[in-house]
């Protein structure tokens, strides 16, 4: 990171293949689409090479990476949902999807999976900001409480009260679902 303040361009490559996976994970989890993942990744990069001048210089790099892609995911998030308000999706081609699969799991349970992931996306979804960030990366990234504290800037105790209001939106809005 000290390389890459000082503006050494290669020092990008390394940090990239360090944490490129745990935050695309991350921001997958808030997107839930692979491209716009991917797209989202690249850009919270290019905010880190942007800002590497104002990085407090301590010794680990993931959690302000971390901030940098919740605060990133939460924008494209809310620009997504502005743009699906003013827009039509188009139908999906069930013929294209079915020549490219080739075990397809049966119609039932194909579409008991669609069914349980959307409820579940809708529940996330439904979160306040906070509560959805906590609950991601507890839950997907696997970031223990304090690691969640220190990359968005909170209280231990803010990130708990979170963590519990979010689990008990989630099976409130899951109930029934098993």
């Amino acid at each position: 990171m000290g390389r890459l303040a000082r503006g050494d361009r290669d020092a990008l490559g390394p940090l990239m293949e360090r944490h490129y996976r745990r935050l695309y994970r991350l921001v997958l989890s808030y997107l839930r689409d692979p491209d716009d993942a991917l797209d989202a990744v690249q850009e919270v990069f290019v905010k880190a090479y942007q800002a590497a001048s104002r990085w407090d210089g301590g010794p680990e790099v993931g959690p302000w990476l971390t901030r940098i892609a919740v605060n990133h995911s939460i924008d494209r998030y809310r620009r997504g949902r502005r743009r699906l308000a003013s827009e039509a999706p188009l139908e999906e081609d069930a013929e294209h999807d079915r020549r490219l699969r080739t075990e397809d799991p049966s119609p039932e349970r194909r579409v008991m999976g669609r069914e349980v992931g959307e409820r579940i996306a809708s529940a996330l979804r439904s979160l306040p900001e906070r509560q959805r960030a906590v609950f991601v990366l507890r839950h997907y990234d696997e970031m223990s409480l304090e690691d969640i504290a220190s990359a968005l800037g909170l209280s231990l105790g803010t990130v708990k009260s979170s963590l519990h209001r979010a689990v008990h939106r989630m099976r409130e809005r899951l109930e029934g679902l098993r």
